[in-house]
C-alpha cells in the first residue's frame, strides 16, 4: 500500500500568484492519524531494539518483506517525525550534543553538570551542597550524588527511543484497513 494513496485531497493554488490563480488538486500530506487503535494486547506486538544503521524502511522489509510499510513501524510507535522520534546513531548523536551544548561532558564545574541524581537514580532538585561554618559550599565528597553530564543525559534520552513495538505480521492487514478508515474520515 502506498502511504499517501488514501490521504484526502484539497484544492490549492500552488503558484501563489494573485494575478494568475490556478487551482490544483493536491494530496493533503499534512493529514495526521494518531494511533487510535484500542490495542492493549501485547500479543499483537513484538519488541525490537533499534541498532545504529536501522531505519524504518529496512525494518519494514525485514519484518513485512515490504519497505513501503515503513509508516507502519512509525505508526505503531506514535512516531510522527522521523528526525526527532527515531534514535540517532552514535556519530549523529555526538554532533547533535556538540551543537546543543558548549560543554559536552558538563562536569568540569559543579554548575556545568546537566543535573544530579542520588544513589537510586532519582533527580536531585539542586546541586549537592554541604553546610559548614562558612555557609553552603559545593559537595565534592561524593556523598551519594552523581553528576550527570550533558552527554550522558542526551544518550539516555536517545537510548530510550531504541526499544520499539513491531506489529506482528498476522495483524498487519487489520491495521492497514483501520488506518485507511481513519485517514478517510
Amino acid at each position: 500500500m502506498a502511504y499517501f494513496t488514501y490521504f484526502p485531497v484539497v484544492n490549492y493554488d500552488v503558484r501563489g500568484d494573485k494575478n494568475d490563480i490556478r487551482i490544483s488538486t493536491v494530496t493533503n500530506i499534512l493529514a495526521r492519524v494518531r494511533k487510535k487503535l484500542e490495542i492493549t494486547n501485547a500479543g499483537v506486538f513484538e519488541q525490537y531494539f533499534i541498532n545504529d544503521g536501522d531505519r524504518a524502511d529496512t525494518l519494514a522489509y525485514e519484518f513485512y518483506n515490504d519497505s513501503t510499510l515503513h509508516w507502519l513501524i512509525m505508526y505503531a510507535n506514535y512516531m510522527t517525525n522521523p528526525y526527532y522520534d527515531w534514535p540517532l546513531n552514535y556519530n549523529d548523536l555526538n554532533k547533535f550534543i556538540a551543537k546543543k551544548y558548549t560543554d559536552v561532558n558538563g562536569v568540569n564545574h559543579i554548575y556545568d553538570a546537566h543535573h544530579y541524581e542520588d544513589a537510586k537514580g532519582k533527580v536531585v532538585d539542586q546541586y549537592p551542597q554541604t553546610f559548614d561554618a562558612g555557609g553552603f559550599s559545593e559537595d565534592r565528597t561524593g556523598s551519594g550524588f552523581n553528576a550527570i553530564s550533558n552527554f550522558v543525559y542526551e544518550e539516555k534520552l536517545n537510548d530510550a527511543k531504541r526499544t520499539i513495538d513491531i506489529i506482528k505480521n498476522e495483524f498487519v492487514p487489520q491495521i492497514i484497513r483501520e488506518f485507511k478508515q481513519f485517514i478517510i474520515e
